[in-house]
């Protein structure tokens, strides 16, 4: 099967009525897998390119996925405490965003969670440090599920009309070419 065959293939299961929920549910497990990013945003855009008219619904099928894998993160770190964070995701603590969430969060408190939720980074020191400080877990969620929306409403317009532009939500070129392919056929 060649390339133009593939994507047609994603194509028309992106235009199926459960694909936004899928990749909802794929960002979750993300969260506990840190690989799916790349192929994540093939999986949101080609979601929203083959049915332009549900990109709101696909962004927010898409946040609360991630809600909910960050719930789950948050009942880990709640039963078995933040070490947990350190032991099963070590590259976390490397991450040039660890040091860029720990500052925000010290500086702004609970007020800095929508932003950073937005951004493209993960989720991981957010939450760290929002249990760290004693926010509740509902308005941690919230917080979350708000930034979430914002961003993959925006990366929704991105992909329908600025393909190049999602380089700023960390796709690489190769992903920037696969979203253009799709959004010409």
């Amino acid at each position: 099967m060649g390339f133009k065959a593939s994507l047609l293939k994603l194509k028309s299961f992106a235009a199926a009525p459960w694909f936004p929920i899928f990749v909802g549910v794929l960002s979750g497990v993300n969260l506990f897998t840190l690989v799916l990013s790349g192929p994540l945003v093939i999986l949101y855009c080609s979601a929203v390119l083959a049915n332009p008219r549900r990109w709101l619904l696909t962004a927010v099928a898409n946040a609360i996925g991630t809600v909910a894998g960050c719930f789950f993160l948050v009942l880990l770190i709640e039963d078995r405490g933040i070490d947990i964070v350190k032991e099963n995701f070590p590259s976390t603590f490397q991450s040039k965003w660890w040091v860029f969430t720990e500052d925000t969060m010290q500086k702004y408190g609970p007020i800095a969670t929508v932003p950073i939720s937005a951004m493209p980074i993960i989720l991981h020191p957010l939450i760290v440090f929002a249990k760290l400080a004693k926010m509740s877990d509902s308005a941690l969620l919230l917080a979350i599920l708000v930034g979430r929306i914002a961003k993959y409403m925006i990366m929704a317009q991105m992909a329908l009309t600025a393909p190049r532009a999602l380089r700023f939500f960390g796709a690489s070129d190769e992903v920037i070419r696969d979203v253009t392919k799709a959004k010409q056929n």
